[in-house]
């Protein structure tokens, strides 16, 4: 074998055509003796560009390019050769270098091994400055970065699908709307399956309308996704698909936003709506009933006039009430007392208990319309339809964390539970609900049981 890289270069055929391809960047054979021992028996014409020293010189030290390796780097430089020296596979690896000049510059060194009957083993090789690649793609990252950070200040998450590679990209911002941590790993599959079942069908369809246009399109879904914590969230995602010049959708991006929080107020207008509607129905049936309560056992038009009035200012506090109470606990005994009286108060047993219970003001105001519901419908249906019926409401072993009281009536006519769930049934279901709370409830022959639990004051 010549030691000499010009005679080497002209006689070995596998290093001529690294040669030939030196413009894009310095082609090299690096000879590795069973000892360890290395020196370059070639070093191409473009290792004064690439490194600032000639290739003469490097085939004259075997130490000088490698100590131009900065030294925070050689261990994965060494790691990389020696795995391929191990293997006798190609090896391959970026490291910075400093140049002779002091600039500090990214290479990108591969190598391809063939083994010699005496155990040497010669690397054939190219060196590639890739400084510019390597900046670009950092200037293109931060780009990446500085989009994520400007769209997830707005409560956005940010995701990518890159149909063809089948790779899924997500911004911690969007794992975190979904329930996961930074570092999980996306597919479409485990997309899929944190979309609640009901929605999934609608999801797809969105996707695939968007797909099948002729130059792909925009699309626009509000679907629940069920979190691995097990918690129900709602997402408005926008997405775009891009297909190529065949009409093949080839990449799909968008954003998620959570709208739980517009859902639940959505719901709870509309059952405001809907309890409006409802006491606007009911109005005339409560006021005829306390009329005719009221009436019972008054002698004189003014002991009537006086009791009825009385009635019907009562209602107007419960209201009030509710309205005042707003951001401010108050006292679930006040909440009863003022939102049963127009149905006289006398008909109702009050456990003393329930004053040293303290609920929020967000939770009076739907308390107040759950007993408003109850007493009305115990009013027409229940226990206070007769003369003998009574209401008890008395406390229940709390929970953790939750209070509780219980509804029951006696006295009245027979119950039957209802064929068909009414807006009433609804609003017992509903009313609560929202803010942490539950009510459950049973229509037993003999009186009407309903538990009531909520949340109480931290």
């Amino acid at each position: 074998m010549n030691g000499k890289g010009k005679d080497f270069a002209g006689e070995d055929p596998i290093v001529r055509p690294a040669a030939d391809v030196a413009s894009l960047g310095m082609a090299f054979v690096l000879e590795v003796k069973p000892d360890g021992a290395r020196r370059f028996v070639f070093a191409g014409p473009r290792c004064l560009g690439v490194n600032g020293v000639t290739g003469e010189a490097a085939m004259a030290d075997p130490d000088l390019l490698f100590n131009m390796i900065l030294p925070e780097h050689r261990a994965a430089f060494d790691a990389a050769e020696a795995q391929g020296r191990a293997s006798r596979q190609p090896f391959d690896v970026e490291v910075a270098m400093r140049r002779a000049d002091g600039q500090v510059r990214w290479h990108r060194l591969a190598a391809m091994p063939r083994e010699q009957p005496d155990g040497i083993i010669l690397w054939d090789g190219l060196q590639v400055d890739v400084t510019d690649r390597r900046e670009m793609a950092a200037e293109l990252q931060e780009q990446r970065r500085r989009l994520e950070v400007a769209v997830e200040a707005t409560g956005l998450g940010f995701w990518e699908w890159d149909i063809e590679a089948g790779k899924v990209t997500w911004s911690e911002r969007n794992k975190a709307l979904f329930g996961l941590p930074a570092d999980a790993e996306l597919t479409v599959q485990r997309y899929l399956a944190l979309v609640h079942p009901d929605d999934v069908d609608k999801v797809r369809e969105a996707f695939i309308e968007a797909r099948d246009r002729p130059q792909g399109g925009d699309y626009s879904i509000e679907h629940r996704v069920v979190t691995p914590a097990g918690e129900t969230r709602w997402i408005h995602a926008n997405a775009r698909v891009a297909t190529d010049g065949a009409g093949q959708a080839k990449l799909v991006v968008g954003t998620s936003l959570d709208v739980t929080d517009r859902k639940a107020a959505e719901e709870r207008r509309a059952l405001l709506m809907g309890e409006l509607a409802h006491r606007a129905k009911n109005g005339i049936a409560v006021v005829m009933a306390i009329v005719a309560q009221t009436a019972r056992g008054q002698e004189t038009v003014e002991g009537f006039e006086a009791l009825l009035t009385a009635r019907l200012q009562a209602m107007a506090n419960s209201q009030d009430l509710v309205t005042a109470s707003a951001g401010r606990p108050v006292s679930l005994a006040d909440v009863i007392r003022i939102s049963v009286a127009p149905f006289g108060q006398g008909r109702f047993d009050l456990d003393p208990a329930l004053g040293d219970i303290t609920v929020r003001g967000d939770i009076a105001a739907g308390m107040g319309l759950l007993l408003h519901e109850m007493a009305t419908n115990a009013v027409k249906y229940g226990a206070l339809s007769n003369r003998a019926g009574r209401v008890a409401i008395s406390v229940e072993p709390p929970l953790e964390r939750r209070a509780a009281f219980a509804w029951r009536e006696a006295g009245g006519p027979p119950v039957t539970p209802p064929n068909s769930q009414g807006f009433g049934s609804r609003l017992l279901n509903q009313v609560l609900k929202n803010q942490g709370g539950e009510v459950t409830f049973a229509f037993e022959s003999d009186g009407f049981r309903a538990r009531v639990e909520f949340p109480t004051v931290r």
